[in-house]
């Protein structure tokens, strides 16, 4: 993705961090958070991939806030086992993005189980622009692979 990036990992080291297991979540704790800016550049991608897609000449596609939030899921939530599947996703949108937006998405675990011998968990993706208004909202329900 064109833009800035900036990441805030709640567990930042410095060292390689061990594999985040089913067993290191913690209901209720935030991951961190991932700030983004897109731009024209990223808007212009967008466009030539999908050419219908009609949306304000200021604002980015609502769907890009999908790749905001799986963006931070990938940054925040790692490294992860191999093999973890992406069983569910729900999400609701809020303000529009606009071009130059700094958009933070936190990530929080607000779930976790064992259903049938699979390890579920439940976590929470909430970005919100650099005026403190709502962007998206989005819950990932993962089966954890380890």
């Amino acid at each position: 993705m064109t833009g800035s990036l900036s990441i805030q990992n709640a567990d930042a080291s410095g060292q390689e961090a061990p594999v985040l297991t089913f067993d290191r979540f913690v209901v209720g704790k935030s991951y961190g958070s991932l700030t983004e800016a897109p731009d024209a550049a990223l808007v212009g991608h967008w466009r030539r991939l999908y050419a219908h897609d009609e949306f304000p000449l200021d604002c980015a596609p609502p769907a890009l806030a999908t790749v905001l939030m799986m963006r931070a899921y990938m940054h925040l939530l790692s490294p992860r086992p191999p093999g973890n599947i992406h069983a569910r996703q729900q999400m609701t949108l809020g303000a529009p993005i606009r071009l130059g937006d700094s958009v933070s998405t936190e990530v929080e675990c607000i779930g976790k189980e064992l259903r049938r011998e699979r390890r579920y968990v439940t976590v929470r993706a909430r970005g919100i622009n650099q005026h403190g208004v709502e962007c998206f909202d989005g819950v990932l329900t993962l089966i954890w692979a380890a």
